[in-house]
């Protein structure tokens, strides 16, 4: 079983489109972070309020923070007093608990224990007005890329049994002795190592980009008000961790489509049309489930576990825990049916 893994491997990163993968990804990281720095600096400091009736616009000097805007549409430069303000806001959604109580107040705690963190430790949080994001807050956000990662892996995933099949190499693995459960899992786990590498390297990359140029401030700060306390570090190794589940599915769903078709261009179209289309499908389902709560349960409200990792609720209140297990179940089912079609394909038809 090892030797097939290590004969996986080998196809896989002797490979140039291994490499093409990798200087793509480390490119778009540094594409996306150069567009967020060059848009950071031309983000407007200016503002308006009202003086005898007439709108009056002022500026804001570049590199003073900005936390928000006060009711009289004035900026809020410190961060004593937006500590204070989300504070109060805090304790006004607590003691006045309407039906939106639950979001409502988990979103204030958040915020207040982001401002509170910088606060302890004496230091001005980055905003747009005074370096757009830190190091720490693009690393936390995978420089952008959970897309871009997904669309890699499903594409590795989905070519690396219909190539068997299209190329007639399948035969030659059919002829050694081992098992067709065998040698799909040998697959799995390959789809499963190179998708934990890519995610791993974004991060490192994101990582590097983020400090090439954005203000580097410890990676041990809050790196959003939507992760609240939570440090940049830490917030970037959950959103990895949640993605990373949504790698199993993809690869499950990868191989159960590789293995019913034998066109490679076929099982990477399809592929890539799952992962695009359970966006739009999520917009409906986020519709339905506070009518239809089961619909919960569903894998494309399922997908959303990204959202998760980036401190938001998604759907049907489920945890982390909850959603986990979810896609991790139907991993199983759909690995299970791709294991069932690849033991009954008929190899003189490749």
């Amino acid at each position: 079983m090892m030797n097939l893994v290590v004969n996986e491997i080998r196809k896989l990163v002797f490979r140039r489109s291994f490499i093409v993968y990798l200087v793509m990804l480390f490119a778009l990281v540094g594409l996306v972070g150069v567009l967020m720095k060059y848009s950071y600096n031309f983000n407007s400091d200016e503002y308006y309020v009202e003086e005898n009736g007439v709108s009056v616009q002022k500026f804001v000097e570049k590199g003073t923070p900005i936390f928000g805007f006060r009711d009289d549409n004035t900026p809020i430069t410190s961060l004593e007093e937006r500590t204070t303000i989300s504070r109060d806001n805090y304790l006004a959604v607590q003691a006045n608990r309407d039906e939106s109580y639950p979001n409502e107040l988990i979103s204030a705690k958040k915020e207040l224990d982001y401002y509170e963190v910088y606060l302890r430790q004496g230091i001005v949080p980055i905003t747009t007005n005074n370096g757009g994001e830190s190091a720490g807050a693009f690393f936390a956000g995978m420089g952008g890329m959970l897309s871009v990662v997904n669309m890699v892996v499903v594409i590795v995933a989905s070519m690396i049994v219909a190539s068997e099949f299209n190329g007639g190499t399948i035969k030659l693995l059919l002829i050694r002795p081992y098992k067709r459960s065998q040698i799909l899992f040998s697959k799995l786990i390959v789809c499963l190592l190179f998708a934990a590498f890519v995610t791993v390297f974004t991060m490192i990359s994101a990582a590097i980009i983020g400090m090439l140029l954005f203000p580097i401030q410890s990676f041990m700060l809050p790196a959003s008000i939507s992760t609240g306390g939570t440090s940049a570090l830490k917030a970037g190794f959950i959103l990895g961790l949640t993605n990373y589940l949504l790698l199993i599915v993809y690869t499950s769903i990868a191989l159960m489509i590789s293995a019913v078709f034998r066109s490679q261009a076929l099982a990477v179209g399809i592929g890539m049309l799952v992962v695009f289309s359970s966006s739009l499908i999520n917009v409906f389902l986020s519709m339905l489930i506070p009518k239809l709560e089961p619909l919960k349960w569903l894998i494309f409200n399922l997908l959303n576990v990204n959202d998760l990792g980036k401190g938001f609720a998604i759907p049907g209140e489920l945890s982390l825990l909850q959603t986990s297990i979810g896609l991790l179940v139907y991993s199983g089912l759909f690995y299970l049916i791709a294991d069932y079609i690849f033991k009954k394909r008929d190899v003189a038809l490749s």
